[in-house]
């Protein structure tokens, strides 16, 4: 398996909660995703670019989730969460390892089966 990572864009958001917003093309098994990392004062988050909701991987099948929420009619809040195929939990490790850590901006991740018989 092969996961290659690259930072496309960063926009600055400025205001009430400046930040910044960095965008990453991630190829994994052939199939492409743009990702956006989100960073301010409050916190941050991963999601998928042009879509609302995050990314997450859940702790009990450790599978990457998208989560939606929404305002409902009684004050409320609706939620979906729902399976995100093709994106592993290591490609959305690999977007933060490249995020906090790597200057240039662009990893590969190669990850084979281990050989028992060494």
């Amino acid at each position: 398996m092969e996961i290659k990572i690259k930072k496309i864009g960063t926009h600055i958001l400025t205001g009430n909660a400046s930040g910044v917003i960095n965008t990453y093309m991630v190829i994994e098994d052939g199939r492409e995703f743009l990702l956006t990392r989100t960073s301010h004062i409050h916190g941050s988050s991963m999601g998928i670019a042009g879509k609302d909701g995050i990314l997450y991987v859940d702790s009990d099948d450790n599978r990457v989730h998208r989560q939606v929420v929404a305002l409902s009619g009684a004050c409320g809040l609706n939620t979906d969460d729902e399976l995100f195929e093709g994106l592993s939990p290591l490609a959305l490790r690999g977007v933060l390892m490249v995020d906090h850590c790597n200057d240039s901006g662009e990893i590969i991740i190669i990850r084979g089966e281990v050989d028992a018989s060494q």
